[in-house]
């Protein structure tokens, strides 16, 4: 990585003039929009600025830096110190500790406007004939998945939530087309979870992935990719917007699930009448 003293903004804006063509469109682009990169993926970036994704690693390799991820930490580092200043700087800011509440509301619309409800669909036809269902996640991202497992295990459903991530790549390998694996990542470049779909991919699994962008490493995995809205950046990750984008997406699965299957629907309120009695 980049040791330097030169903060990584300012040496993209003095040095991208003497770059090559290709990576001096990317300098530009990261100067222009330093914010919206910190949030992106490498496959975000190459579509948004039209290059290649081997340039934007060439890129990285130009500032010793060994990947994107470690770029995007840098420029997310740098802004949050030149936010920290400039808010110092200001005596009579007024700090609103509920501004996430706001967040939160504004993320989850955009989760339900971007949600597509024929996927929806589909991926409650994958589960009811799935013979088994993995559930995958790291992070943050496993409170959804973990709350998704406990819904599918109140319907009766053969689910399971590795959560040593060896034990998930063991189950994978012994999946086939009759089975499903479901991903949860903000990010959609977390390798854990890539290694995991990779394998699900070669035995035929079904394969639903739920991310925070639209062009990621497990969207193009996936046989159905759904979106929960996230604007993590390196330095955000595993925010509770990403999560409650995630939690949203998974109840919306088993609300379908719920109403469209009359079996499904029977062993959930079985299950509810099994667990009455301990309520006091």
């Amino acid at each position: 990585m980049n040791q330097g003293t030169t903060p990584v903004l300012s040496e993209i804006r003095f040095n991208g003039a003497n770059m090559t063509p290709k990576l001096r469109k990317i300098a530009q682009f990261i100067s222009q929009h330093p914010v919206e990169v910190t949030t992106m993926s490498v496959d975000e970036l190459a579509a948004s600025a039209n290059i290649s994704v081997a340039t934007i690693y060439r890129f990285c390799r130009e500032l010793q830096y060994q990947t994107f991820s470690q770029l995007k930490l840098a420029i997310a580092k740098e802004i949050s110190v030149e936010n920290a200043l400039k808010s110092d700087a200001d005596d009579t800011l007024e700090k609103d500790d509920t501004h996430r509440f706001t967040a939160y509301l504004t993320g989850l619309e955009a989760t339900r406007d971007l949600l597509d409800l024929d996927k929806i669909n589909e991926v409650a036809d994958l589960v009811v004939s799935a013979r088994r269902i993995i559930i995958v996640a790291v992070g943050a991202s496993s409170v959804a998945a973990t709350f998704l497992h406990y819904k599918f295990m109140r319907a009766g459903l053969m689910s399971h939530r590795p959560t040593d991530m060896h034990l998930a790549t063991m189950l994978a390998s012994n999946v086939d087309e009759r089975d499903m694996i479901i991903a949860f990542s903000a990010s959609g470049g977390t390798r854990d979870i890539i290694d995991v779909l990779k394998i699900g991919r070669r035995t035929n699994a079904s394969i639903v992935g739920i991310t925070g962008r639209r062009r990621n490493a497990v969207a193009d995995l996936s046989s159905l990719h759904l979106l929960a809205v996230a604007s993590d950046s390196p330095l955000t990750s595993g925010s509770g917007l990403s999560v409650i984008s995630q939690i949203s997406v998974a109840d919306t699965i088993y609300e379908t699930l719920y109403w469209r299957d009359p079996s499904v629907r029977k062993r959930i309120d079985l299950a509810a009448d099994s667990v009455i009695y301990k309520h006091v």
